[in-house]
C-alpha cells in the first residue's frame, strides 16, 4: 500500500523507529535485574560446591594419613597405654630385641592438633619425631577423634568338636571372630547375635553368650571384643586328646579419627575407624 505524500510516509517510518516507552525501560531492567542474580546464584553454588568437595578431599587425605601413622607403630607395639580424656595421649611401646632399645611413640590430641613423639630410651629423639606429620585439621572435639584399647585372642580348636564360649558381661559388647584355618560352628543364648557373614557377635548382658565350636580338626583363629570389661572367653569343650587353647588376653587399639576443613557452607567433615588386631597365633 503507498502513501498518499512523501511526508505522510516519514511521519509513519518515524513512528516506527521511535524509542522504548518509560514502561519497556522498567520491564527491561527488571529481567536484566533477575538474569544477573540467577547468573550470580549459579556461580556463587558452583563456587560453594568445588570449594566444599576440595575441603572434604582434604579432610579424607587428613583422616588416611593420621590412620597410616597410627597404624605403623601400632603394629609395632609390644604395649598400648591409652589415657586421659577420649584416650588421649595414646602411648605405644616396644622393644628392638636386635640392639635392645626401649622406644616409645606419644601420640597427643590437643589445640595444636594430632602429633607424635618419638623416644628411644626415654629419651625424645627430634630427628624421627620429625617424620610423623602434624594434623592440624584433626577435629579437636574429642567426642570424635579418640582411641580405646579392646580385647579378645587368639584360639586354637585341634580336634573337631572342641568349642570355646564368649560370656556376656555387664557392658554391651561387640567384636569379630576370625578363622585361618579350619571352620566353625556358632550358637548364641539369651540376646546375643552372630552374623556369619561377617563373623561380628553382640551381647548385651551376663546371661548372654556365643558358643564357638570346631567343624573341622586344625581350626585356628582369633576373637575381638570392643570392650575390655565385657565379654570373657573360656574353652568350654576339649574333646580329643590335643588340647583346645585361647592364648591369654590381647589388645586391639580402636582408633577413631574426624577431620573438619572450612567453616559454615563450606564445611566438609571426613569419619575413619582404624582397628589394630592382634595376629592369631598359630
Amino acid at each position: 500500500m503507498g502513501f498518499r505524500t512523501l511526508e505522510e510516509g516519514m511521519r509513519l517510518m518515524h513512528r516506527k523507529q521511535s524509542g522504548l516507552t518509560l514502561l519497556e525501560l522498567l520491564i527491561a531492567l527488571a529481567l536484566t535485574g533477575v538474569l544477573t542474580a540467577g547468573v550470580s546464584m549459579a556461580i556463587g553454588q558452583v563456587f560453594t560446591g568445588t570449594t566444599r568437595s576440595s575441603n572434604h578431599m582434604v579432610a579424607i587425605r587428613q583422616v588416611q594419613e593420621a590412620g597410616y601413622w597410627v597404624q605403623f607403630y601400632a603394629y609395632m607395639a609390644q604395649d598400648m597405654t591409652v589415657t586421659g580424656q577420649a584416650g588421649f595421649p595414646l602411648v605405644l611401646r616396644w622393644v628392638d630385641f636386635g640392639t635392645g632399645q626401649r622406644h616409645k611413640v606419644e601420640f597427643r590430641l590437643d589445640e595444636s592438633g594430632l602429633r607424635g613423639s618419638y623416644y628411644v630410651d626415654d629419651v625424645f629423639d627430634a630427628a624421627r619425631s620429625a617424620k610423623i606429620p602434624v594434623f592440624l585439621l584433626v577435629d579437636r572435639d574429642k567426642t570424635k577423634t579418640n582411641c580405646k584399647v579392646a580385647g579378645g585372642s587368639s584360639f586354637s580348636l585341634p580336634d573337631n568338636g572342641d568349642a570355646f564360649t564368649i560370656t556376656g558381661g555387664d557392658t554391651a559388647d561387640s567384636g569379630v571372630i576370625t578363622v585361618t584355618q579350619g571352620s566353625i560352628s556358632v550358637s548364641v543364648t539369651g540376646s546375643a547375635t552372630y552374623n556369619p557373614s561377617t563373623g561380628a557377635w553382640t551381647t548385651t548382658g551376663p546371661s548372654d553368650t556365643v558358643r564357638v565350636a570346631a567343624a573341622s580338626a586344625g581350626t585356628t583363629g582369633s576373637w575381638t571384643s570392643e570392650t575390655t570389661k565385657a565379654a570373657v572367653a573360656a574353652i568350654t569343650t576339649d574333646s580329643g586328646a590335643q588340647a583346645a587353647t585361647l592364648y591369654g588376653k590381647c589388645k586391639m587399639l580402636v582408633f577413631t579419627v574426624t577431620a573438619t576443613v572450612g567453616t559454615g557452607r563450606l564445611q566438609a567433615s571426613e569419619t575413619r575407624v582404624y582397628k589394630v588386631v592382634p595376629k592369631p597365633v598359630s
